[in-house]
């Protein structure tokens, strides 16, 4: 036995740091026929960024006389202690999308977000991997004179090893950039995910704020425009789980008015809806515009619902209950509601306010301010909070009806206690959007509620929430209702029977925006009619 290179220890070290998340994924991943490609690229990638790293360290403190291995080894460890929390309550890693999610949001929306997830679990899990972090720092002198096997310092071994990593990992990147045209976020380390995550990110953001500045002098330009519906509204809730829906066949009645509807004939369900992103901006990015996940150009090139919808003569009215304040106060969701007439919120906040949001009720106060305008044909998009963690604060204290005796699953009182403030926050949200639909009872009015995306609630997976990566079919299945007032029953009949034949047609909210406007009679250029929910 020889004492070991200190290089060797390093990289043992930054490997597992740099590896052990994406390993984890990988082996917990569905796809079990990808799984050992997946795994294989991650633990060859991981095994040529290290080295590359323990070079680097290596060389800079050989020439420069500058020791780097603190930093490095904290750096690593920090991305893991992240992926660490995301892989323990998301089943996800750093993507591009958490970068952007993380640029998107304020300090109220991350205070509340940080307080439903750190549970008792979490806590004891990344207070482990703290405790482990800072014993490895304490005995890292001592880490570094662990004696090795002597085959483990010959050169004869240890050059073609390191050559032939290097190689491999080289044209493994080479690739995967240049030749798939594609990042493989499972294959690479924390380290190189934030990289990639953030430039595309920045890119993103600077292509937006370029649209920001343009959008509201590129009017769409309509082909035709027969509309003779007065009124189209949009409920567009948040964090929705259909599975705790008693309108969707859940054991607890979560959803009174909307059942009686659907009793009544006043509201059609739609049984196979999906969303196609399973965080807000992302999926209401696609169902604002013309953009989805086959579209050639990035979203912010295609037009938004709002902007067309004015252009056909509608007065455009965006009332949100989501946060008016934002890191920059230029998310994508903002810049899309701007493209209407009027964007108006329950409260102007700051970022000092811990409380986010308001309950949705508060909306129905614009509302009817909204509607003693006088409009010849209006266009609304109201903008739930819904069933956003944490759910406690969703609803007021007289919708707190269901508790842990209501909830019959074998789990803990813990997982009950959020599973019945979630049905609460349902049953609420169910109490809104009778409301809102009660102001356009004697309008020639149709109405479309459903939310950005699903939720998670312990269903199929033992965590709480919605997902980037790898979503459960709870956070991709959502609940899709259309309700048609009487008077518009009496003016289009045919528009309600093609309603009626589609109940149970796969359909994706991207398409929203085709089927608003076939309904409408209006046409652009990005208009596709194949698209539309009553397209036979």
């Amino acid at each position: 036995m020889k004492q070991a290179y200190p290089s060797l220890i390093i990289f043992c070290i930054l490997f597992i740091l740099n590896t052990l998340t994406a390993v984890i994924y990988n082996l917990c991943n569905e796809i079990w026929l990808m799984m050992p490609i997946r795994l294989g690229a991650a633990l060859i990638n991981g095994a040529g960024v290290t080295l590359l790293m323990v070079l680097a360290i290596h060389y800079i403190h050989k020439f420069f006389h500058i020791n780097l291995t603190k930093i490095v080894l904290f750096i690593a460890y920090f991305f893991f202690a992240i992926e660490s929390f995301l892989l323990l309550n998301f089943y996800s890693l750093i993507t591009p999308s958490i970068i952007m999610v993380t640029i998107e949001t304020n300090h109220s929306e991350a205070s509340e977000f940080f307080a439903s997830y750190f549970d008792i679990h979490t806590c004891m899990v990344l207070f482990s991997i703290l405790i482990v972090g800072m014993l490895l720092f304490y005995y890292y002198k001592k880490l570094l004179n662990i004696p090795l096997p002597a085959w483990l310092h010959k050169k004869a071994i240890l050059i073609p090893t390191c050559t032939l990593t290097l190689l491999i990992y080289v044209g493994l990147t080479y690739y995967i950039t240049h030749i798939r045209h594609m990042t493989s976020y499972q294959a690479l380390t924390g380290i190189e995910r934030v990289w990639h995550s953030s430039q595309n990110a920045i890119h993103d953001r600077a292509e937006y704020s370029k649209y920001l500045q343009l959008v509201k002098q590129d009017a769409p330009v309509l082909i035709s425009n027969s509309s003779e519906v007065p009124y189209v509204i949009i409920i567009l809730g948040e964090s929705l789980s259909k599975l705790h829906m008693d309108a969707y066949g859940y054991q607890l009645p979560t959803t009174p008015k909307l059942s009686q509807q659907i009793k009544d004939n006043k509201t059609l369900k739609f049984d196979s809806v999906k969303t196609s992103r399973t965080v807000t901006s992302e999926s209401i990015r696609q169902i604002m515009t013309f953009f989805d996940d086959k579209s050639a150009a990035p979203w912010y090139q295609y037009h938004t619902l709002p902007a067309v919808m004015k252009q056909a003569g509608y007065y455009t009215c965006w009332l949100s209950n989501q946060d008016s304040f934002t890191a920059g106060d230029d998310n994508s969701t903002a810049g899309i509601a701007s493209t209407s007439d009027c964007v108006r919120f329950p409260h102007q906040r700051h970022a000092s306010e811990e409380r986010y949001g308001y309950f949705d009720g508060e909306l129905l106060t614009l509302l009817d301010q909204e509607l003693r305008k006088p409009h010849a044909k209006a266009f609304f998009c109201l903008h739930l909070m819904g069933s956003h963690r944490r759910y406690t604060n969703r609803y007021p204290t007289e919708f707190n009806k269901f508790s842990i005796n209501d909830i019959a699953k074998d789990i803990s009182n813990e997982k009950k206690r959020t599973i019945a403030e979630y049905d609460n926050s349902v049953l609420y949200n169910d109490f809104v959007c009778d409301q809102i639909i009660q102001r356009f009872q004697n309008k020639d009015a149709i109405v479309f509620s459903f939310p950005d995306h699903g939720e998670e609630v312990y269903d199929t997976r033992n965590m709480c929430g919605h997902g980037l990566y790898n979503p459960s079919s709870p956070m991709q299945e959502i609940p899709f209702l259309i309700w048609t007032s009487e008077m518009f029953k009496r003016k289009h009949p045919n528009i309600v029977e093609q309603m009626k034949n589609a109940t149970n047609k796969p359909f994706n909210t991207a398409n929203i925006i085709h089927t608003i406007m076939d309904i409408c009679g209006i046409q652009t250029k990005d208009y596709e009619i194949q698209k539309s929910l009553l397209f036979n």
